[in-house]
């Protein structure tokens, strides 16, 4: 039978839509985001299982990535339309052609296996550099119970999701879904590696810092096996192969044990199950249990008290009397009844005044416009307008242990307020140039006598060793304008002794200037006073010359006037006298 035109555009118009496509992009936005998360925790708690549950959650988002590309390609309608005119004609398509498959068999064009290939080696490639950048892991700080509890709580949340998704995945029919299997182990070890990262925090709350630190390396020993497969994997007819044998050992079943228990046998081809040595351990599991559990409780009775401590029994809650108990290993009823505390009378403590925290790693900063600590404190002097932080340490030794112990609820407390009381009395009537320039010594001698009598009279037994200030300076806020101050007083004073250094150097210059601009008025005043002295005396001469000769006078001024006129030229005077004395004068051209 021939099919009619619709029939035949029906069949050329393309595959369905993959109805697993959604799931596959919800789950890659949701592995984007707890990557994400995970970074911002790992900069924020010092957990060196945080990173590696980041990295676990980055090498899903490339592998969710590459799954994705593989439905999008499978998606495609196929480019061939032979089979479709050879049914319309009436012949039989072959059934193993790419129409005859169904949409999660076809494979993709070359061009899209090639960028799948390309993911799939950019996710193993970047999730070994990832490995190797977190391998050493930040050094596991005892967080609060807040933190800690809230960080656990978040892993236990993000885990109950991977096992829904692993639970979605294994009831998906893998003819419709080819990759829900392998999705499916993978959601599995996620679970895990999220379950071990909320252990850890109760592990690093509880003080263990071994134990995070082994599963830190076995979770980046399973990202780094899981990144091998994807680079190692170089042809395989699947476009994006996901059958990786940590995953297949981890994975397999939701039970853990009973995962790895069917990977050794399908290993070995042994039903470990039905060995007579498991059958064994199965049957005396709960007497082993419950005798290890009282011999903890029986340990309970057991007390090791350091070189440097001693022990203070309480019994129901009640001090036992008697002398403390010494170094050593000490019998004593088991918990609950009995309780020992163990004070340390031989070690020599530091309490920190000014200043609540511990300062970061690497050498000490010495600035005092840095922080020393998360929290510093500034007290008010006696002129009610300054203020100054204190960074000083109370050492301290411990003498009587049920006093430091019973005497006072909080001792440490205690001692720290008895502190800050000794700098307060000490520098409440000081201005801040007082506080700054008085004797360290003496002040610190000052205090810890202080100190040591409120704590005798307080009977909190201990012996203050010695009183360190470290720093007294203006509050660390107010640095900057401290600073600016300070700048602007050395300015000041270097402004006024450039000036005076300006005055020294240009009076006297100027003096200098002054006097001989007398001496040379004066000398002037000589010089003109003799010049019309003399002048005076000349006029007078000469007046005495005309009043006795007035004609030789005019004569001669006459001739002195003809001769300043013709300057140096050569000339002849002629007179009456001349004629008069028998003379001739021919005048010729």
């Amino acid at each position: 039978m021939i099919p009619t035109g619709s029939e035949v555009s029906g069949t050329t118009s393309g595959p369905s839509r993959d109805p697993y496509r959604g799931v596959v992009l919800v789950l890659l936005a949701v592995a984007l985001l707890g990557t994400a998360a995970g970074v911002a925790a790992s900069r924020i708690v010092a957990n060196p299982l945080l990173p590696d549950v980041s990295v676990t959650l980055a090498i899903g988002a490339g592998i969710l990535l590459g799954v994705a590309l593989v439905q999008a390609a499978r998606a495609e309608p196929a480019k061939g339309r032979a089979a479709v005119v050879a049914a319309a004609a009436g012949a039989t398509a072959p059934a193993t052609t790419d129409d005859a498959r169904p949409e999660s068999g076809r494979s993709p064009d070359r061009p899209v296996f090639e960028l799948i290939g390309i993911v799939r080696l950019g996710t193993g490639v970047a999730g070994l550099l990832a490995i190797v950048f977190v391998l050493d892991g930040k050094p596991t700080v005892v967080p609060t119970l807040t933190i800690a509890g809230v960080g656990a709580a978040l892993c236990l949340a993000a885990a109950g999701l991977s096992a829904t998704v692993a639970r979605y995945l294994a009831g998906i029919d893998s003819g419709g879904f080819a990759e829900a299997p392998a999705l499916c182990r993978g959601a599995r070890v996620t679970t895990w590696i999220l379950g071990v990262a909320a252990l850890s925090f109760g592990l690093a709350w509880a003080g263990n810092a071994a134990i995070p630190r082994v599963l830190h390396f076995a979770v980046l020993a399973i990202d780094a096996a899981v990144c091998y497969g994807l680079i190692s994997t170089r042809k395989s007819k699947d476009p994006f192969p996901l059958d990786f044998s940590v995953l297949s050992v981890l994975g397999d079943r939701p039970n853990l044990l009973a995962s790895i228990l069917d990977r050794a046998e399908a290993q070995l081809g042994i039903d470990l199950r039905s060995t007579w040595a498991l059958t064994v351990v199965r049957r005396s599991l709960e007497p082993l249990v419950i005798g290890l559990c009282f011999l903890g409780w029986l340990s309970t009775s057991l007390t090791v008290v350091g070189v440097e401590e001693q022990g203070l029994v309480e019994r129901l809650g009640l001090p036992l009397g008697g002398v403390p108990l010494e170094a050593g290993l000490h019998l004593h009823l088991p918990w609950p009844v009995d309780h020992v505390y163990r004070v340390p009378v031989k070690r020599v403590q530091a309490l920190a005044v000014g200043h609540e925290g511990e300062e970061g790693g690497g050498p000490e900063n010495v600035l005092w416009a840095v922080e020393h600590a998360p929290n510093e404190y500034t007290l008010l002097l006696g002129n009610g307008r300054d203020l100054i932080t204190v960074d000083a340490t109370v050492q301290f030794r411990i003498v009587d242990a049920r006093a430091w112990r019973y005497r006072t609820q909080n001792p440490a407390e205690a001692l720290k307020a008895i502190a800050y009381r000794a700098v307060m009395t000490n520098t409440v009537n000081h201005t801040l140039s007082e506080a700054l320039s008085e004797n360290v010594a003496t002040l610190t001698s000052r205090m810890r006598a202080v100190v040591q009598s409120d704590a005798d009279a307080l009977g909190l037994g201990v012996q203050v060793m010695a009183f360190t200030v470290g720093g007294m300076h203006p509050p660390v806020m107010v640095a900057a304008d401290y600073q600016g101050v300070v700048s602007a007083e050395l300015g000041k004073v270097t402004a006024v002794v450039s000036a005076q250094v300006f005055r020294n150097e240009t009076v006297p210059v100027a003096e200098a200037a002054v006097v001989s601009s007398v001496n040379t008025a004066r000398a002037e005043g000589a010089e003109a006073f003799a010049r019309a002295a003399g002048q005076a005396w000349s006029f007078r001469t000469l007046e005495s010359q005309f009043r006795i000769s007035p004609a030789d006078y005019y004569f001669r001024r006459r001739l002195e006037t003809l001769e300043k006129g013709l300057g140096r030229r050569p000339f002849t005077v002629v007179d009456s006298r001349f004629q008069r004395d028998g003379g001739e004068l021919w005048l010729t051209q």
